[in-house]
């Protein structure tokens, strides 16, 4: 797919099917319709994300995970990405497929999420069925959990690199803009369903008693060469990453025990009581409520996103990351000061801004980026052509999202253990010293270009 036609540097583009831009030619004026159909990869990827983070530690407490295990949850997978992001992201930017460059790396990572997602949502209850023994239930009904969150949280991070670099690879600069809005918009929506399912009590509809209820009662690059071109990175690149680096780590913070947040320090309930007591059922209730919330989010996620190309146009690149950070810290720091069931779904609305953010601005500096340096490239050459060496894409858009990996450690390393000593709310707190740092850092240090 994708070969070259006539004379070589010369290159048709019908499709976004037609993903390996191999000559510096700038792609043709993409149809709304065609972003839209892209977009709906981060619709779906983040239906399935929403439905992790709002069941994910719920579910790990129901099925009996202790807390000192929380840590190991959160700490294998994103050590896993972080590790292969980057030489995945190289190796697609070199892959020569029939399928294209991108696409067979996302249909990979779309049938592990749904493997993924399988297994956490149903290992218990397979368990169940298939072992008799009380003790050796649990252990596999813990094992097998926590293998589908893994696999399932290794596949959703990793996938965003490679859609975002197939965008880039096939569109234009005022496409790219374009498209990663209808990302942030279809994202939106996507965690709007996804939360919406959690917050529902099904066991009281029609539907829900008809399915019933879940309780009774180029050449290849090597990896020296890699790990070169990720130590000599331009500083503006290393100083877009650190800021991504705070925003997720901020983010995951809260979002990751958010619903275990609600059911525990706003509703007082207690996950490990028993499933019929009362105590487990305010807890289930304020999961239910924590799913409102973060759908809250979801749909404040896509509104915002509907104007944030009216509001660049005000306020700039730097003005929505750095409104994106300081509304999140403030939002999340009076949720851990003020723990109220109704100020608290008020203030989820600041979370849909930092979600957002973190999913459109970034990328957008990448974009930036790489069109200025192919403008002074384009400069220097003579004739004003490009030798197609600049920097790869698909490396860039995966380091970059490798920071959500690195997040990830570093919220599953350390907040597994506070939370076990302090309790949930100190997810909160984190989340708001955290992204008001990164509000510094994104003023101070990120690099903007006109």
């Amino acid at each position: 797919m994708g070969g070259n036609i006539g004379q070589l540097g010369s290159r048709t583009y019908e499709s976004l099917a037609d993903d390996e831009p191999l000559d510096p030619e700038e792609p043709p004026k993409r149809p709304t319709g065609n972003l839209i159909m892209h977009s709906m990869a981060m619709l779906g990827r983040e239906f399935c994300y929403a439905v992790e983070a709002a069941y994910v530690t719920p579910v790990l407490l129901s099925v009996g995970l202790p807390k000192s295990l929380y840590s190991m949850v959160w700490l294998l997978s994103p050590i896993l990405g972080f590790l292969l992001q980057p030489v995945v992201g190289s190796a697609s930017d070199h892959c020569r497929a029939r399928w294209g460059r991108r696409r067979p790396y996302i249909l990979t990572l779309v049938i592990m999420m749904l493997l993924g997602m399988t297994l956490y949502l149903n290992g218990d209850a397979v368990v169940a069925a298939l072992i008799a023994d009380p003790r050796r239930r649990l252990i596999w009904a813990i094992t097998i959990t926590m293998i589908g969150v893994v696999l399932f949280d290794f596949a959703a991070d990793f996938i965003d690199g490679p859609i975002k670099a197939y965008l880039f690879d096939v569109c234009s600069y005022e496409d790219k803009e374009r498209g990663l809005h209808y990302h942030a918009l279809f994202t939106g929506f996507g965690g709007t369903l996804g939360y919406l399912l959690g917050a529902i009590d099904w066991a009281h509809l029609e539907l829900g008693r008809v399915l019933g209820t879940e309780f009774q009662t180029r050449k290849a690059m090597t990896m020296k060469s890699l790990l070169r071109e990720l130590v000599n990175m331009p500083p503006h690149y290393r100083c877009l990453c650190i800021s991504h680096l705070f925003g997720w780590t901020a983010f995951l913070s809260n979002m990751l025990f958010f619903t275990d947040f609600m059911g525990q320090i706003v509703y007082h309930g207690d996950p490990y009581a028993a499933h019929n007591s009362t105590e487990f059922l305010i807890y289930e209730r304020g999961v239910e409520v924590g799913c409102w919330g973060l759908c809250i989010n979801s749909m404040f996620s896509s509104l915002y996103s509907y104007f944030q190309k009216s509001l660049v146009s005000y306020i700039g690149l730097k003005g929505l990351y750095f409104m994106g950070y300081l509304l999140f810290g403030l939002g999340t720091g009076f949720i851990g000061l003020f723990p109220n069931v109704y100020s608290t779904l008020a203030l989820c609305t600041s979370f849909g801004v930092m979600s957002s953010t973190l999913y459109t601005v970034p990328f957008n500096l990448i974009a930036k980026y790489h069109r200025e340096e192919q403008e002074e490239k384009r400069q220097q050459a003579p004739g004003g052509s490009l030798d197609g060496s600049e920097r790869g894409q698909g490396l860039d858009c995966a380091v970059l999202t490798c920071m959500v990996q690195l997040a990830q450690i570093l919220v599953g390393g350390a907040l597994g253990f506070l939370v076990n000593k302090a309790g949930s709310v100190i997810v909160v707190i984190t989340a708001s010293v955290v992204a008001m740092i990164g509000c510094c850092f994104v003023a101070l240090f990120v690099r903007y270009v006109d």
